[in-house]
Formats: C-alpha cells, structure tokens, sequence
C-alpha cells in the first residue's frame, strides 16, 4: 500500500496564544512545512495538513512545498482530512507540533500497520499525552486510511487527535518506544530553539569549526531570521574583496575575508539539508567563491611579480589553483570536503600577519597537496581495486 501521512496542526502556540504552533518558525521556515519534508522524505507521497487556521505562514509553506514537487493538501476540517485519505492507504501520522529526528520519521514510515510511537513515563515527557501509567505518545503512529475514516464517523465533539490515538490503542497496535532525546513537542518558542540547536549538532559544518562556534552561529542566525541568501551574496562579496585586498597588499585582511566566506556558505547548506530543502544554486554559489578565490590567488601572484621582479611565482600560483580543483573533484567523490578556499585562507593569513606574505601560497600548496594525497588515500579504502587499475 501507498504511503500517505495526516498532519495535524490545530493547536495553539503557548507564548501569547495568537498563533497555532504549525505557523511557528523553524530552520527559517514553518515547523508545519519541516515536518511535510520530513515524511516526503519517509516516503509519503500524498500529505494533508489538517489545520482550523490558515495563516500567512501555512499558506506561503504549502505554495514551497508544491513548487519542490511535494505533494500536499490543506484540509479544514476532520471530515474533509479523512475524504482525502484512501481507506487502504497506509497513513503516517504525525500529531500537532511534533519535532522528531528524521531516523524517527522514517522508522515510523517504515512500521507495521498499526504501530504506536511511545515515550516512556518521567518528567521529561509529562507535556505529551498519557497512554497509561507507564507511557505516553511520541505523536508518531502507523495506521491505515480505513481507521481514520472510522474514527472520523463516530468522532462527534471529541478531539481527532486524542480520539485517534485511543483507536490505535484499542487496535492492539505494536508499540515502539522511543528515546525522548529524539522526539520535541513545541509549545513555545523556548522549545523550538532547543530543538532548532540540537538538529544543528549532529551535523558537522565548515569542517574546521567547532562545534559549539557552528551552534552559536547558527542558532543566532535562525534567532534574528537572517536569510541564507544575504549570507550567501554576503560571502561573494567578501570573495571579491580579497582580490581588491590581495591585489593592493592587504594581504591578511585579504585572507581573513576569504575564509569568512567558508562559514558564510556552509552554515546555510547545513542548515537547507537539515530541513530537508532542496540545495538550490549551491554549485553555482560555490563556483562563484571559488572563482574568486583563484583569481585572489593571480592577483596575489601578479602583486609578488611586480614588487620582486620575475615570473618565478606564477608556477606556485597554478600549483594552488591546480589543488584546489582537485580538491574539489575530491569532494564530489568523498561526499564531503577536506580543505577548500576558506580553510587554506585561514592557513595563509598568519604568514601574512607576520610579513611573510610571499609563504601564504607556499603554506596553501604544501596543505594542498597533502589534502589531496589524504583523499587519495580515502578513495582508494573505499574502492580497494582502483589501486591495481
């Protein structure tokens, strides 16, 4: 059976009780649109949103989720949810204001009908609803099209949600308990940036940045709504500014606005992927840095040519620019990045800051080139017989 998946977004936000918590932001978007990606990617190709309310923010999230080729639905009442659910489909259903891990979502997708998502019973999950005395419900559960309609015919006044769930139990449905670390339910702002800093930490970003740096950076962003578009736009800038710099003997603040640009493109990827956005642009984005990065390197070279005499710089400068597209092909093959621009700008900055500029494309080639021989390394463990070709 296909699988589809009913979103309820009904209740209230708990800080001032002027919204519901489905429009309340998350990642840069609407917790209601995270949780659609998350079960388009658990599988679900047909998702109705059940929602009392359509403010600005759902209505603008449904829109993005059509454009991406999700296919989503917005249902006004319990009635109209359950007619846009085929009895034999098998429905993932995920309860108002749920934030999960997506391994969750999908384990959840990927369940025996019915299977029930369950917390075990402590202080910490005394915000979800109790099932009996020793545990309450996640907000996940697996059932069929055929159960929702049932419930819906006799719900009556009752609350779909909590009706629903008494259903399933009756039902004898498995019961998988999971651990309350994977599992949020938003009831304030409070508790979606807690949800929001722990989803940022299970994945690494700009490589060379610590983690409680790349959380921080992060958290502030998404806190003061910063759009991952002026980021990016900003790092070309500074891009394009390391030419002028390196060009007139700037050569450290060159370099520190070159690896500025590394956290500036990576914190917003991270945080697209982890939303579960489509990376729009990102080649084109890293290409333009890239390309700007390269001709930093030639100004830096023509700078040296001119103040020393002689072209004996320019095979170091090919050299850096040579590695750096072999790091990059690399990184295609890797999945992930060793060393780019940023980082080697980072690298080079403290010749430059102790008058030694002339080192920084020495230091970038002797890192390159140890970079590259690391990845080589790593392809040939991942495909043992391209050694012997």
């Amino acid at each position: 059976m296909a699988l589809a998946s009913l979103i309820v977004g009904m209740a209230e936000c708990g800080d001032d009780g002027g919204g519901v918590r489905a429009a309340m932001p998350f990642l840069g978007r609407s917790l209601i649109e995270h949780q659609a990606r998350q079960a388009a990617a658990a599988g679900a190709h047909h998702i109705v949103i059940l929602v009392e309310r359509v403010p600005a923010a759902l209505v603008s999230a449904v829109d993005r989720l059509k454009r991406d080729g999700i296919g989503v639905e917005l249902a006004r009442s319990v009635a109209d949810a359950a007619d846009r659910i085929h009895p034999e489909e098998r429905l993932l259903l995920i309860a108002d204001g749920i934030i999960a891990r997506q391994d969750l979502i999908v384990r959840a997708g990927n369940a025996n009908v019915p299977s029930l998502f369950t917390l075990p019973e402590s202080i910490d999950t005394a915000q979800f609803e109790r099932i009996d005395a020793g545990s309450r419900w996640a907000g996940l559960a697996l059932i069929d099209g055929a159960l929702l309609r049932k419930t819906v015919a006799m719900l009556g006044d009752w609350d779909l949600q909590s009706t629903l769930l008494r259903r399933i139990v009756q039902a004898e449905a498995v019961r998988v308990e999971v651990s309350p670390a994977g599992i949020v339910l938003a009831e304030s702002m409070e508790k979606v940036r807690k949800a929001e800093s722990a989803l940022l930490t299970i994945d690494g970003i700009g490589g060379w940045i610590p983690a409680s740096v790349r959380e921080g950076i992060s958290g502030f962003i998404l806190a003061k709504g910063i759009k991952p578009l002026w980021m990016r736009c900003a790092a070309l800038g500074l891009a394009a500014l390391a030419v002028i710099l390196a060009a007139t003997g700037w050569t450290g603040t060159g370099a520190l606005a070159l690896a500025l640009t590394g956290p500036l493109l990576a914190i917003p990827g991270q945080i697209d992927a982890i939303a579960l956005r489509p990376a729009k642009w990102r080649g084109l984005w890293l290409a333009g840095r890239n390309a700007l990065a390269a001709l930093a390197m030639v100004a830096l070279g023509w700078r040296f040519a001119l103040e020393y005499g002689g072209w004996s710089i320019w095979p170091l400068v090919g050299s850096a620019i040579g590695v750096m597209i072999i790091l990059r092909g690399t990184e295609h093959l890797l999945g992930r990045a060793l060393a780019g621009p940023a980082a080697m700008a980072l690298l080079a900055w403290p010749f430059a800051a102790f008058g030694l500029p002339h080192w920084s494309l020495g230091a970038v080639c002797l890192a390159g080139f140890s970079a590259v021989i690391a990845g080589q390394r790593l392809l040939g463990r991942r495909a043992p017989g391209l050694g012997s070709i």
